[in-house]
């Protein structure tokens, strides 16, 4: 599963962006500049804390108290801001500030607005991590077997075309994935359950 797409598609609809929006009184342009930007970071981040026995544990407890099964742009409406600053703080440590500014400075936005838009996508952050990290199910496992395949046969159309799209990948392309997809964070945190 790729957990950062995943994540960006539901913070990125039109209602979560709405929500953002009117919470951050920010574009939806600017908006989802600081998420393209930022969830890859936060996920890198979680996974790097998580990589620890007791990093791992801290991220399970955190977890499990931003389990939510409302959608997303509800999570975001009702999100408590300075709860998300506590959150977005543990996932940071010492460098959140600079990391508010390194989003607000590719967003084109001010530090106020950055910390906004990040304090209240933090709870549904860890809500979508909880339950993505849930354990699988016959039915999950298949669902995501079939996701696999129809994107491989949708990426590659045939060997020889997959291998040269992969192999004559651009390396400065600035639209290319930033090497993280959140399937070490899930990982890490689905071996911590057993």
């Amino acid at each position: 599963m790729d957990l950062v797409k995943s994540i960006l598609k539901n913070l990125t609809s039109v209602p979560s962006l709405e929500a953002l929006t009117e919470k951050a009184g920010v574009s939806a342009d600017s908006i989802e500049k600081a998420l393209f930007s930022a969830v890859p970071s936060l996920i890198g981040s979680m996974t790097k804390n998580a990589s620890s026995n007791k990093g791992a544990k801290a991220l399970m407890g955190a977890l499990a108290q931003h389990e939510d099964d409302s959608d997303v742009s509800s999570q975001i409406a009702k999100a408590d801001a300075v709860d998300g600053g506590k959150i977005i703080g543990k996932i940071m440590g010492d460098d959140k500030d600079d990391f508010i500014s390194s989003i607000a400075k590719k967003a084109g936005i001010n530090f106020d607005q950055s910390s906004a838009i990040l304090n209240n996508i933090a709870p549904s952050l860890l809500s979508s991590i909880s339950a993505a990290a849930k354990p699988d199910t016959e039915e999950s496992v298949a669902k995501e077997a079939a996701e696999r395949k129809e994107k491989a046969e949708k990426d590659s159309g045939s060997f020889i075309g997959g291998f040269l799209k992969n192999f004559m990948k651009d390396p400065d392309d600035k639209d290319a994935k930033s090497g993280i997809d959140g399937s070490d964070l899930l990982n890490i945190l689905k071996n911590t359950m057993l």
